[in-house]
C-alpha cells in the first residue's frame, strides 16, 4: 500500500490526522494546519499541499536526504539540487525520474546523457566563507561528509577558499567528479589556481602561499597534474600512448623543469629517482583558470561522440565508435589530454613525476617512504616545519599527497604518526 494509500488518503480529505502512535485519535478540536504534541506521541495534521506531502513522505520513509553539512560550509546559490514535489513522491515510490536536459543548468547540459541525472536535479556545491576571495582553491568531490573529512581538516589554515561537490547525493561514477568540477568552475567568479583533488585519501601540507611560489617558479606553467607508475585503465586504444615517443620524450623534459621546486637542499636521493610515474593520475591536478575550462571543454568535445568516455588520444573516432572505452574514467581523460598536449610540445602543460608539488604515492608506498618533522605531540598544526614532510623516494617536499592505490590504508598510518597534518578538532569541519 505504502505510497499509494498515503497519496490517496491526503488528497481526500485536507484535514486527515496522522498518527504515529497507536494512541486514540485526536480530538476534532485539535484539527488544523499545524503539529501537536502530547505525552507518548506526535500527532502531525497535515493540509494538502506539495510541502506537507513531501514533509509527510520523509517522515514515513525517515528520510535523511539533507544529510550532513558542517557549519563551516554554505551553499551556493543556483547549485540546489532540489527536486519537484512530484519528483519526490515518485522517488519514495521506488520509480526512476529523469532531470529532462532543458531542466539541467547550462554548464551541466553536455553530461546530460550520465546516470547522475537518474536522481538529481543539480550538482549541489558548498563552499567555506569567502572562498571566491582566495587565489587559490582547492575542490573536492564528496558524496558525504565523513570521506571528506580528513581532507578538508589538512586544508584548515592554509588561506585557501575550500569547495565540495556532490555532497549527500548518490554517486553514480566517475564523471560525478568532472561534472562537479565543471560546477564549482562555472559557479566561481575570477581567475584563481584551482586544485582539484580526491578526498578520501588526499592531505594538503602547504599553505596557499607556498603552492603559488612553487607553481609560478616554472615559467608558462598553467596545467599540473600529479602522476604514477601506471598507465591505468588499459582500455583499447590508451597503449598507443606508449608509442608516441616524442611526446613521452618532451613529458619528461617538462618533468625535469619541476623537479627543482619541491626538492629539499642537501637531501639525498634514494631508493629510485620517480623517473618511472610518467603517467597521470587524476586525483591530484590544478590549473588556471583558462587552462582548466579548456581541459573541460576537451573532455566535453569527446562526450559529443556519443559513447559518454574520452577517446584515447590518437585512436580514429570510427575505431572508438566500435569498440572504444566501455565507461567513463577521468583518468584516461586526463591521461588522453594530456598527451594531446605533450604531443603539441605545449610548453605550458606538465606531468610531475617528482612530486614536487603533487604527490601521488601509487601502489607500495609506506609510511617509511617519507620522514617526518620531529614532534612532540604538541599541537602546532600551523608550523610550517610541521607541515612539511620528507618523500625519500625523489627527495621532496610535496605539497599535498595522494594515497592512491594500494597506498590508501597508508594515510591513516601517517595521521598517526603526524596527526597534526590533519588535526582532530577540525574534522568536524565546525571550527
Amino acid at each position: 500500500r505504502g505510497v499509494r494509500g498515503v497519496v490517496r488518503g491526503v488528497s481526500c480529505a485536507r484535514h486527515a490526522s496522522i498518527e504515529t502512535s497507536s494512541s486514540s485519535p485526536s480530538s476534532p478540536s485539535s484539527s488544523s494546519s499545524s503539529s501537536s504534541h502530547s505525552k507518548g506521541r506526535v500527532v502531525a495534521i497535515c493540509t494538502l499541499g506539495a510541502t506537507a506531502l513531501v514533509s509527510l513522505l520523509a517522515v514515513a520513509a525517515g528520510d535523511a536526504a539533507v544529510g550532513v553539512v558542517p557549519s563551516a560550509l554554505r551553499l551556493v546559490p543556483g547549485t540546489e539540487n532540489v527536486l519537484q514535489p512530484l519528483d519526490q513522491v515518485k522517488r519514495f515510490a521506488g520509480a526512476s525520474v529523469t532531470t529532462s536536459t532543458s531542466s539541467i543548468p547550462q554548464y551541466l547540459r553536455p553530461w546530460s546523457g550520465f546516470t547522475f541525472w537518474n536522481s538529481h536535479k543539480n550538482m549541489p556545491v558548498y563552499e567555506t566563507e569567502n572562498a571566491d576571495a582566495h587565489e587559490v582553491i582547492v575542490i573536492g568531490h564528496s558524496t558525504t561528509w565523513d570521506m571528506a573529512s580528513k581532507w578538508f581538516a589538512s586544508l584548515v589554515g592554509k588561506n585557501v577558499g575550500v569547495k565540495i561537490t556532490g555532497l549527500n547525493t548518490k554517486y553514480s561514477g566517475f564523471a560525478d567528479k568532472l561534472m562537479g568540477l565543471r560546477a564549482a568552475l562555472s559557479t566561481t567568479k575570477g581567475d584563481h589556481l584551482f586544485v582539484f583533488s580526491d578526498v578520501t585519501d588526499v592531505l594538503f601540507l602547504c599553505k596557499a602561499d607556498e603552492l603559488l611560489n612553487r607553481f609560478n617558479a616554472v615559467p608558462g606553467l598553467r596545467f599540473l597534474s600529479s602522476s604514477q607508475p601506471k598507465n591505468w585503465p588499459e582500455v583499447p586504444g590508451s597503449n598507443r600512448f606508449y608509442d608516441m615517443t616524442g611526446a613521452n620524450a618532451f613529458k619528461d623534459e617538462q618533468s625535469q623543469k619541476i623537479h627543482a621546486v619541491g626538492l629539499t637542499k642537501g637531501f639525498v636521493k634514494k631508493e629510485h629517482t620517480g623517473s618511472e610515474r610518467k603517467w597521470a593520475n587524476s586525483g591530484l591536478f590544478a590549473a588556471r583558470r583558462q587552462a582548466l575550462e579548456t581541459y573541460l571543454d576537451h573532455v566535453e568535445d569527446d562526450l559529443k561522440l556519443g559513447m559518454r568516455a574520452c577517446k584515447p588520444y590518437g585512436m580514429p573516432t570510427d575505431d572508438f565508435l566500435h569498440g572504444g572505452a566501455a565507461k567513463f574514467d577521468d583518468q584516461l581523460c586526463m591521461n588522453s589530454y594530456l598527451q594531446s598536449r605533450f604531443d603539441q610540445r605545449d610548453q605550458g602543460v606538465f606531468l610531475d613525476e617528482f612530486g614536487a608539488v603533487f604527490l601521488s604515492t601509487g601502489d607500495g608506498s609506506s609510511p617509511e617512504h617519507f620522514i617526518f618533522p620531529e614532534y612532540n605531540g604538541t599541537d602546532r598544526s600551523a608550523s610550517d616545519d610541521l607541515t612539511k614532510i620528507w618523500y625519500k623516494c625523489t627527495g621532496v617536499r610535496p605539497c599535498a599527497v595522494h594515497f592512491n592505490g594500494a597506498s590508501h590504508y597508508v594515510l591513516d598510518s601517517v595521521l598517526n604518526v603526524a596527526p597534526y597534518l590533519a588535526p582532530e578538532a577540525y574534522r568536524s569541519g565546525a571550527a
